[in-house]
C-alpha cells in the first residue's frame, strides 16, 4: 500500500491495514525507542509502551499524517522519537526523585557537609596535580570505586590508591592552609 492508501484505511478504521504498518515499521520503531530510552530503562515495557503508544496515536488521529509533508515512515519515526523523549524525561525525573528521597534520608551527613567552607574545599582541590585531581572527583565527588576509576583512566589499581591516600593529605594540609574549616 501507498503512503495515501494506507491513511484513507486509516481513516475508515480499517484494522488491517494498521495490522500491516505494525508488521512493517515496528522494528524500526522499536530501535528508535531504544536509541533513546536504553541508558535510563534497562524495561523491555517502556520501550514496548512507546511503541504501542505510537500505534494508538496513529489510529486514534491518523488525519496528524499528512502524506504531503513527507512518508508515513518519517512520520512514526518522529513520532516515535517525540514519545520516546517525553518517556526519558518522565523517568529521568522518577529517577531524579529516588535520588533526591534517597539523599534526603542521609540529611543528618548533609548537613554536616553544608557547614564546611566549600570555596576553600575547592581552592584546596584545585591545588593537585591533574591526575591526583581526577582521580579524587571521581572517587569523592562521583562516588566510583577505584576499580571503576582504574577502568575509566587505565591507571593501575596500586597507582589509584597510592593517589588516593597521598591526595588526601596534601587536601587535608591546602585546606588548612586557606583556612578552610570542616564541620
Amino acid at each position: 500500500m501507498t503512503d495515501e492508501e494506507y491513511l484513507t484505511a486509516l481513516l475508515n478504521r480499517d484494522e488491517e491495514a494498521l495490522d500491516q504498518l505494525m508488521t512493517q515499521y515496528s522494528r524500526l520503531l522499536w530501535l528508535i525507542a531504544t536509541k533513546y530510552l536504553s541508558d535510563v530503562s534497562s524495561n523491555t515495557e517502556d520501550i514496548e509502551e512507546v511503541v504501542s503508544d505510537v500505534y494508538l496515536r496513529l489510529w486514534r488521529r491518523p488525519e496528524g499524517f499528512n502524506p504531503a509533508r513527507g512518508s508515513l515512515k518519517t512520520y512514526l519515526a518522529v513520532l516515535t522519537r517525540s514519545m520516546a523523549l517525553n518517556k526519558r524525561k518522565v523517568l529521568t525525573k522518577r529517577i531524579f526523585n529516588a535520588l533526591e528521597n534517597d539523599m534526603l534520608d542521609r540529611e543528618p551527613l548533609l548537613e554536616a557537609s553544608f557547614d564546611m567552607d566549600w570555596e576553600a574545599f575547592y581552592e584546596a582541590v584545585m591545588t593537585l596535580d591533574p591526575v591526583t585531581r581526577e582521580i579524587i572527583i571521581q572517587r569523592y565527588f562521583f562516588d566510583r570505586q577505584p576499580r571503576e576509576i582504574q577502568a575509566l583512566t587505565g591507571y593501575e589499581a596500586k597507582y589509584i590508591d597510592n593517589q588516593l591516600y597521598h591526595g588526601k593529605r596534601k587536601l587535608a594540609r591546602h585546606f588548612k592552609e586557606l583556612g578552610g574549616e570542616i564541620g
